[in-house]
């Protein structure tokens, strides 16, 4: 072999080894990425009319990652499988997920939620339900999501008959039943109620109650319990509180009419 022919072959070698201590340097130095698992839930998590996701809460739980030098990947499911995958540690977070002293088995909740809003009753406005206390549901149909949070009272009352539902698109079906008689009424989160009847075109054929039906209304990224995340909550619950002070903060709520 001659001299240039191993010249040539050591300059190769060597190329390619820069190359891999590079390309490992540029890997490195990528920000980590969460998973964050979460449902539908307008206008706090939604699909733009170009199909990206965006919503209040998405919105705000992402800048404030990006502050801590996290990139985001979200994975969109029925919230019964965002609630089982989260058990399993398949994903990093939980968008918008209520406190319950149970899941804190399971799930990291930082001190600072991203929003507040309660789940009350919505009804058809020509067959108006009465509400003031349980006993006035007593035999009627209740349209219900799925291992929502509730409040206890009203989920172990035996006089209120309880119709849940889980999957893509759950509520808006549940509102049409509701419209065409084979519900009574529908529990919905306020806000997102309200913008799914717009959505459908119901805004005045429908009114809600003002009895809330959940005993904390916090909204929640909740942090699976994968090693680090406990202090990645309180990471982020101090970076959320220090967000919420800036103009950027009050643009997001303003694009979305909160």
């Amino acid at each position: 072999m001659d001299w240039q022919r191993m010249w040539r072959r050591g300059w190769q070698g060597g190329w390619l080894l820069a190359s891999l201590m590079l390309g490992g340097s540029a890997l490195a130095d990528e920000p980590p990425t969460l998973t964050i698992l979460t449902e539908l839930w307008p206008p706090y998590v939604m699909r733009s009319d170009n199909g990206e996701l965006v919503g209040a809460d998405l919105e705000l739980a992402r800048a404030v990652l990006l502050q801590l030098g996290y990139r985001t990947e979200v994975r969109v499911l029925p919230w019964k499988r965002v609630l089982q995958q989260a058990r399993l540690k398949q994903g990093d977070a939980v968008l918008d997920v209520f406190y319950i002293e149970a899941r804190q088995q399971w799930l990291h909740y930082p001190e600072e939620p991203l929003s507040h809003s309660g789940e009350v009753l919505f009804y058809p406005a020509d067959r108006r339900v009465k509400f003031e206390q349980l006993s006035d549901l007593k035999g009627l149909r209740i349209g219900v999501q799925a291992d929502y949070a509730y409040s206890p009272d009203f989920l172990a009352d035996k006089g209120v008959i309880r119709v849940a539902m889980t999957g893509d698109g759950n509520m808006i079906k549940q509102l049409h039943l509701m419209m065409a008689g084979r519900l009574d009424g529908v529990v919905l989160n306020e806000r997102v109620g309200r913008y799914l009847l717009r959505t459908q075109g119901l805004q005045d054929q429908v009114l809600n109650g003002s009895r809330l039906l959940t005993d904390d209304n916090r909204n929640f990224l909740g942090f699976t319990r994968k090693p680090g995340h406990d202090q990645l909550a309180i990471q982020f619950s101090s970076a959320l509180k220090a967000f919420k002070q800036t103009p950027a903060y009050q643009q997001l709520l303003a694009r979305y009419h909160l």
